[in-house]
Protein backbone atom coordinates (compact mmCIF):
# COMPACT_ATOMS: atom_id res chain seq x y z
CA UNK A 1 0.00 0.00 0.00
CA UNK A 2 1.18 3.50 -0.76
CA UNK A 3 1.51 5.47 2.43
CA UNK A 4 -0.19 8.47 3.19
CA UNK A 5 1.71 12.06 3.60
CA UNK A 6 2.20 13.31 6.95
CA UNK A 7 -0.40 15.56 8.68
CA UNK A 8 -0.42 17.19 11.92
CA UNK A 9 -2.54 14.26 13.54
CA UNK A 10 1.22 12.39 12.74
CA UNK A 11 3.24 14.88 14.60
CA UNK A 12 0.40 14.31 17.28
CA UNK A 13 -0.05 10.96 17.50
CA UNK A 14 4.16 11.00 17.92
CA UNK A 15 4.43 13.24 21.11
CA UNK A 16 1.42 10.43 22.58
CA UNK A 17 3.77 8.00 21.73
CA UNK A 18 6.87 9.52 23.37
CA UNK A 19 4.80 10.37 26.50
CA UNK A 20 3.33 7.11 26.36
CA UNK A 21 7.16 5.34 26.32
CA UNK A 22 8.49 7.25 29.70
CA UNK A 23 5.17 6.33 31.54
CA UNK A 24 5.42 2.62 30.68
CA UNK A 25 9.23 3.02 31.48
CA UNK A 26 8.79 5.65 34.53
CA UNK A 27 5.68 4.36 36.21
CA UNK A 28 3.70 1.23 34.99
CA UNK A 29 6.68 -1.75 34.27
CA UNK A 30 8.29 -0.82 37.12
CA UNK A 31 6.47 -3.81 39.34
CA UNK A 32 8.44 -6.11 36.26
CA UNK A 33 11.69 -4.95 37.11
CA UNK A 34 13.98 -7.02 40.02
CA UNK A 35 13.06 -5.26 42.97
CA UNK A 36 16.58 -4.87 43.93
CA UNK A 37 16.76 -2.14 41.51
CA UNK A 38 14.33 0.22 43.03
CA UNK A 39 12.93 -1.09 46.32
CA UNK A 40 15.64 -0.79 48.45
CA UNK A 41 17.27 2.54 49.03
CA UNK A 42 20.09 3.52 47.74
CA UNK A 43 19.87 1.14 44.29
CA UNK A 44 19.49 2.42 41.16
CA UNK A 45 16.10 3.41 40.29
CA UNK A 46 14.95 4.15 43.54
CA UNK A 47 13.62 7.29 42.85
CA UNK A 48 11.01 5.18 40.75
CA UNK A 49 9.94 3.68 43.94
CA UNK A 50 10.16 7.16 45.76
CA UNK A 51 8.00 8.42 42.34
CA UNK A 52 5.25 5.50 43.07
CA UNK A 53 4.94 6.44 47.32
CA UNK A 54 4.65 9.64 46.30
CA UNK A 55 1.42 8.92 43.69
CA UNK A 56 0.34 6.87 46.25
CA UNK A 57 0.60 9.24 49.17
CA UNK A 58 -1.13 11.90 46.95
CA UNK A 59 -3.99 10.16 45.22
CA UNK A 60 -4.42 6.70 47.05
CA UNK A 61 -5.20 4.96 43.68
CA UNK A 62 -6.33 1.63 44.52
CA UNK A 63 -5.33 0.55 41.01
CA UNK A 64 -1.39 0.84 41.75
CA UNK A 65 -0.81 -0.82 45.32
CA UNK A 66 -0.59 -4.63 45.26
CA UNK A 67 -2.94 -5.01 48.47
CA UNK A 68 -5.98 -3.63 46.54
CA UNK A 69 -5.19 -3.87 43.08
CA UNK A 70 -8.31 -5.60 41.37
CA UNK A 71 -7.51 -9.15 39.62
CA UNK A 72 -7.30 -7.78 36.37
CA UNK A 73 -5.12 -5.06 36.95
CA UNK A 74 -2.20 -7.68 36.71
CA UNK A 75 -3.44 -9.19 33.08
CA UNK A 76 -3.69 -5.24 32.35
CA UNK A 77 -0.24 -4.52 33.21
CA UNK A 78 1.23 -7.72 31.12
CA UNK A 79 -0.75 -6.65 27.95
CA UNK A 80 0.50 -2.80 28.51
CA UNK A 81 3.94 -4.46 28.48
CA UNK A 82 3.83 -7.01 25.58
CA UNK A 83 1.72 -4.91 23.09
CA UNK A 84 1.10 -1.78 24.15
CA UNK A 85 5.08 -0.67 24.61
CA UNK A 86 6.09 -2.20 21.48
CA UNK A 87 3.37 -1.16 19.76
CA UNK A 88 4.45 3.00 21.11
CA UNK A 89 8.13 1.61 20.17
CA UNK A 90 7.50 1.48 16.65
CA UNK A 91 5.13 3.50 16.48
CA UNK A 92 7.35 6.42 17.76
CA UNK A 93 10.21 5.41 15.16
CA UNK A 94 8.29 5.38 12.73
CA UNK A 95 6.35 8.41 12.83
CA UNK A 96 9.45 10.22 14.45
CA UNK A 97 10.60 9.42 10.55
CA UNK A 98 9.67 11.20 6.99
CA UNK A 99 7.81 8.90 5.62
CA UNK A 100 4.06 8.89 6.59
CA UNK A 101 1.50 6.09 7.39
CA UNK A 102 0.78 2.93 5.66
CA UNK A 103 -2.63 0.54 5.55
CA UNK A 104 -0.58 -1.72 7.84
CA UNK A 105 0.26 0.47 10.38
CA UNK A 106 -2.57 2.31 10.38
CA UNK A 107 -4.38 -0.92 11.41
CA UNK A 108 -1.68 -1.59 13.89
CA UNK A 109 -2.53 1.80 15.30
CA UNK A 110 -6.26 1.10 15.47
CA UNK A 111 -5.83 -1.90 17.31
CA UNK A 112 -3.44 -0.47 19.89
CA UNK A 113 -5.80 2.61 20.20
CA UNK A 114 -9.06 0.48 20.78
CA UNK A 115 -6.91 -1.78 23.61
CA UNK A 116 -5.22 1.25 25.27
CA UNK A 117 -8.69 2.47 25.24
CA UNK A 118 -10.06 -0.19 26.45
CA UNK A 119 -7.85 -0.81 29.08
CA UNK A 120 -8.42 2.32 30.42
CA UNK A 121 -12.09 2.17 30.14
CA UNK A 122 -11.84 -0.94 32.51
CA UNK A 123 -10.12 1.87 35.14
CA UNK A 124 -12.70 4.18 35.22
CA UNK A 125 -15.32 1.67 35.30
CA UNK A 126 -13.62 0.70 38.22
CA UNK A 127 -13.58 4.26 39.84
CA UNK A 128 -17.67 4.15 40.17
CA UNK A 129 -17.19 1.06 42.60
CA UNK A 130 -14.93 2.72 45.01
CA UNK A 131 -16.18 2.95 48.42
CA UNK A 132 -17.34 6.05 48.93
CA UNK A 133 -16.54 6.19 52.71
CA UNK A 134 -13.46 5.78 51.27
CA UNK A 135 -13.12 7.84 48.08
CA UNK A 136 -15.34 11.18 48.05
CA UNK A 137 -17.25 12.35 44.39
CA UNK A 138 -14.84 15.12 44.42
CA UNK A 139 -11.66 12.56 44.80
CA UNK A 140 -13.22 9.98 42.03
CA UNK A 141 -13.63 12.83 39.62
CA UNK A 142 -9.85 13.58 39.76
CA UNK A 143 -9.15 10.01 38.57
CA UNK A 144 -11.41 10.53 36.48
CA UNK A 145 -10.90 13.79 34.45
CA UNK A 146 -7.57 14.01 35.92
CA UNK A 147 -5.19 10.94 35.70
CA UNK A 148 -7.34 8.64 33.73
CA UNK A 149 -9.58 10.90 31.42
CA UNK A 150 -6.76 11.42 28.55
CA UNK A 151 -5.83 8.03 28.39
CA UNK A 152 -9.17 6.99 27.42
CA UNK A 153 -10.22 10.25 25.07
CA UNK A 154 -6.74 10.22 23.35
CA UNK A 155 -6.66 6.70 21.47
CA UNK A 156 -10.12 7.14 21.51
CA UNK A 157 -9.08 9.96 19.19
CA UNK A 158 -6.51 7.83 17.37
CA UNK A 159 -9.11 4.57 17.03
CA UNK A 160 -11.17 7.40 15.30
CA UNK A 161 -8.80 8.90 12.83
CA UNK A 162 -7.25 5.79 12.23
CA UNK A 163 -10.93 4.07 11.17
CA UNK A 164 -11.21 7.05 8.72
CA UNK A 165 -7.97 6.62 7.43
CA UNK A 166 -8.20 3.16 6.97
CA UNK A 167 -12.26 3.62 5.60
CA UNK A 168 -10.62 6.39 2.62
CA UNK A 169 -8.15 3.93 2.10
CA UNK A 170 -10.76 0.94 1.45
CA UNK A 171 -13.36 3.35 -0.25
CA UNK A 172 -10.77 4.01 -3.11
CA UNK A 173 -9.70 0.32 -3.54
CA UNK A 174 -13.25 -0.31 -3.64
CA UNK A 175 -13.73 2.55 -6.30
CA UNK A 176 -10.25 1.36 -8.21
CA UNK A 177 -12.17 -2.32 -8.43
CA UNK A 178 -15.55 -1.05 -9.33
CA UNK A 179 -14.12 1.01 -12.59
CA UNK A 180 -12.41 -2.00 -14.08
Amino acid sequence: MVASPKNWRDKAWFGWFIIQIVVIFLIDAVQFYPPQLYKVPGSPLYFLQQLKDFYVATYNDPLVQPETEPNWMHMVSVVEISFQLPVALYAAWRLGGSRGTSGPFELVLLVYAFETAFSTLLCINDVFYWDPAVYSQEQKNVFLFQLYGSWLVIPALMFVDMYLRLYSRLSVSDAVKKTQ
